[in-house]
């Protein structure tokens, strides 16, 4: 194990957040269209902002062994959450990718949600241009047969 991954691993859970979301409840009207406001508001800070992380806090890839990825990247993806925060990347990402993905998330701008999950992905829906590369979900995807622009997952 790298030695700074322990240190790391610290920060992370230090990252968490600490303000409990609101209890997730049936809403009227008004509260419905106050969220969606809300959500609709200019994003002015990163996740890195609002969890107190940078990438540079981050060692290369090319430093760590893959277990320590991996280990990483768990911890940073359970740390999201508690953030109502996810990343959608595929499964079959290798570890120091699926690692530098999910780093490059504290630079998104972001607004912290009370409710709900805010996703974030990679996927560009164009295979030449994605950051996923071979791993994209959109090389097993074909255009819909019933006519629509709509795609269909063929797994």
């Amino acid at each position: 194990m790298h030695p700074y991954i322990p240190h790391l691993l610290q920060d992370i859970i230090a990252a968490y957040r600490t303000e409990k979301p609101r209890e997730e409840r049936e809403k009227n009207l008004q509260e419905i269209l106050e969220d969606f406001i809300d959500e609709q508001e200019e994003r002015i800070h990163t996740f890195g902002y609002f969890c107190n992380l940078k990438e540079e806090d981050f060692p290369p890839s090319e430093q760590l062994l893959k277990k320590d990825m991996k280990l990483v990247s768990s911890a940073f993806k359970k740390m999201m959450r508690s953030w109502n925060l996810q990343c959608l990347l595929p499964k079959s990402l290798p570890p120091d990718l699926e690692y530098k993905l999910l780093i490059r998330m504290l630079n998104r701008k972001f607004n912290p949600q009370h409710s709900g999950i805010v996703q974030f992905a990679y996927c560009t829906m164009n295979t030449n241009t994605c950051l996923l590369e071979r791993y994209c979900t959109c090389l097993k995807q074909t255009k819909s047969e019933n006519g629509g622009s709509f795609l269909e997952s063929k797994i």
